[in-house]
């Protein structure tokens, strides 16, 4: 039945033909605008759009005025801004960290070997002896039948898990998801686990390939800040110390212990592995000082006529990293590419769509989140606080980290295989002569670091997807040569700067005119995008 439902989806939704108005509202998407919109949240004067930052006050006021010029209804009860709690918490440890082991006591240093921080708002953290237990990748799932936790019990114990799965691990397709990571992967996956299963803490082995990115990423040195949801899940958590570990501090912690680590790291790639022991312990206090404020998700939508309460989102995130660390004498984290030129995208597409109001069955849309670099903080506390119930969200598309080399023949999804959105987008890119093909670095775990993952996390169906890897004139392998020094050269770095004379926006806006068209198909539908078996975030939506 499913299959059959499935088919009918993509018939339904791709026989009925081009609605006359769609060219005539793909049109008004323009370069100028697109470029206008780029350059004036990338500014200067716009300070990296930090939040808590006069950086962001200009911002919110310029996403507001561009709404209201769209003609995009407010969201929240007549306002276009939603106030979102969050807390800065600054935890300090000492500069060296004690494990006793069997062979006597192992002195790590911080920021070097290790780094620790807490989670909560607990101004002194004590971690007396706490027992360490090894959990393999630290994963619990009962629909894979994996379980590394056994039957042992974890409650005031600190976990020390592997990062990534086990399919990247052994690069067995069987395993998970093979190379690709799946959120059983993710660091984030890691922590809330321990959290579920009453671990004192949880420290994590970095290892560069299997995490994504190297030691400086996830390093804070012995004073470190974070940026959470101001909720009761930092009150008071089981969890109270979470961090990270370089692998060849973790070789030498568990060789002190009397283990093997690669030993251990070879079987934990296998069904049926039970946590060990590692007999011995850590204490560690940790001090912790915190600052509570707000910042803002922005949102406006466009009210559909038929089916008001269902609702289609676009999602393209506001904030970026502020002024930090000079680099090359710049201080600006500007993010052009990360991430004003997705609301420009948004915008675009939002203009297009309002053209078109009279013929759309559903609501659409337009979010701009807050805290996206700080853990799609945001984008979480819209999906735990929505206007619309997330039930009646047929879909979220949402745009990132935006290359401006030209047209591209792919178009990339960043995480397929979770829905059939993915065979809706593959069809309606044919119409540009686009082909579709995913990312071409899956174990990096993309799919899990932008603001679609919590609305999947809740059920709605999500694509993440862009021109990226095959762009026209260069071909795919020097494509892809520019997309390395991208993230070598301009990610989360002052360099992230829009040039006119340097930079090609028409694959910025032959997205923003795909994605409108696709957006309008499903406004227009009263069918819901399915979910994947195969997902780890399945939701059976026809049982609804």
């Amino acid at each position: 039945m499913k299959k059959i439902y499935a088919t009918i989806i993509v018939l339904s939704l791709f026989s009925c033909g081009k609605h006359a108005d769609v060219r005539k509202a793909e049109g008004l998407i323009n370069i100028e605008e697109i470029a206008s919109d780029i350059s004036i949240l990338s500014a200067d004067s716009f300070l990296g759009r930090g939040p808590f930052t006069i950086g962001e006050k200009r911002t919110l006021e310029f996403l507001e005025k561009r709404m209201v010029e769209i003609g995009l209804e407010p969201v929240f009860e007549g306002d276009y801004f939603q106030k979102v709690p969050l807390v800065e918490i600054e935890s300090t440890v000492p500069q060296k960290v004690v494990f006793n082991t069997t062979k006597g006591s192992k002195e790590v240093l911080v920021g070097e070997d290790i780094t620790l921080w807490s989670p909560s708002l607990i101004r002194e953290v004590k971690i007396n002896e706490s027992p360490l237990v090894f959990v393999g990748y630290g994963i619990n799932s009962p629909e894979l039948g994996w379980n590394d936790f056994g039957k042992v019990d974890v409650k005031g114990k600190t976990i020390v898990v592997l990062v990534n799965d086990p399919g990247f691990a052994t690069g067995d397709s069987s395993l998970f998801n093979g190379r690709s990571m799946t959120y059983y992967g993710r660091w984030r996956y890691k922590f809330e686990e321990a959290e579920r299963q009453g671990a004192a803490g949880c420290i994590i082995v970095h290892e560069q390939n299997a995490a994504g990115y190297p030691w400086l990423v996830v390093n804070g040195g012995n004073r470190r800040s974070d940026i959470f949801l101001d909720d009761e899940s930092i009150e008071n958590p089981a969890c109270k110390l979470h961090g990270w570990i370089k692998e060849e501090a973790a070789m030498a912690l568990f060789e002190s212990s009397g283990y093997d680590y690669s030993l251990l790291k070879e079987q934990a790639s296998r069904n049926g592995f039970l946590p060990v022991d590692l007999n011995a312990s850590l204490s560690v206090n940790v001090k912790n000082k915190w600052k509570k404020s707000q910042s803002s998700n922005v949102a406006g939508f466009i009210k559909g006529k038929v089916k008001p309460d269902e609702v289609l989102v676009y999602c393209a995130h506001w904030d970026h990293l502020g002024v930090g660390t000079p680099l090359d004498g710049d201080s600006i984290y500007n993010g052009a590419s990360d991430n004003a030129a997705a609301i420009a995208w948004m915008f675009g597409i939002a203009k297009a769509m309002k053209s078109v109001e009279g013929s759309l069955n559903r609501s659409v849309l337009f979010l701009s989140p807050t805290a996206e670099e700080s853990g799609m903080l945001g984008s979480e506390y819209f999906v735990k606080n929505p206007p619309f119930a997330p039930g009646k969200m047929v879909s979220c598309f949402n745009y990132d980290v935006v290359l401006f080399l030209g047209k591209f023949k792919d178009v990339t999804i960043t995480g397929p295989g979770h829905s059939n959105l993915d065979s809706l987008l593959e069809v309606e890119a044919k119409v540009d002569n686009r082909y579709v093909c995913s990312d071409p670095n899956p174990e990096n775990g993309m799919f899990y670091r932008s603001d679609h993952l919590p609305f999947v996390k809740a059920g709605v169906p999500s694509l993440f997807a862009k021109g990226y890897s095959h762009q026209v004139e260069l071909g795919r392998e020097k494509t892809l040569e520019k997309v390395e020094e991208y993230w070598r050269t301009t990610y989360h770095k002052p360099s992230d700067h829009y040039i006119p004379e340097k930079h090609n926006l028409e694959g910025l806006v032959d997205d923003s005119r795909l994605f409108f068209r696709l957006g309008f198909r499903l406004a227009n539908e009263y069918v819901y995008p399915e979910w994947s078996s195969n997902s780890e975030f399945f939701v059976d939506r026809f049982e609804h």
